[in-house]
């Protein structure tokens, strides 16, 4: 079944929310084709312009050609992790908010002070997702 079906008849039909996102442009990075598929979706849902990939140096490219509103990555990616991305991403000028997303129970605090802007943990509530997309791009 299609992600972006399950997840509009889960959680969206109707959301008075709809649109709050108008004109950002996120890049996704996930490994998980149902996670990416879902995370697309329910940004799409809110008004974003998305860019999904799956490795982080894909992203990069992205990063490269592009000036995204907002990164969201999988801490764990095949072929680098999040950590990597967004040193390469500093490395490249790229002055995206990054938030971090994982099923583990990482340290919110640590991923701070490696650069991440907000940590999401898996599975990811799509009023939590939304919340830390806006709380990034006011604060940039």
């Amino acid at each position: 079944m299609d992600p972006s079906t399950v997840v509009y008849d889960a959680v969206m039909a109707d959301n008075p929310r709809r649109g709050e996102l108008s004109g950002l442009h996120v890049v996704t990075v996930e490994d998980n084709s149902d996670a990416r598929g879902i995370l697309k979706a329910v940004l799409e849902y809110f008004g974003a312009f998305v860019t999904s990939t799956e490795t982080a140096g894909e992203a990069l490219r992205l990063l490269r050609q592009s000036a995204p509103d907002v990164v969201i990555a999988d801490v764990h990616l095949p072929d680098h992790d999040a950590r990597w991305l967004l040193r390469e991403a500093e490395n490249i000028r790229s002055a995206a908010p990054f938030i971090a997303v994982s099923a583990e129970d990482l340290d919110a605090l640590e991923l701070a002070q490696h650069g991440f802007d907000a940590f999401l943990r898996k599975p990811i509530d799509h009023h939590r997702l939304i919340e830390a997309v806006l709380a990034v791009v006011r604060r940039r």
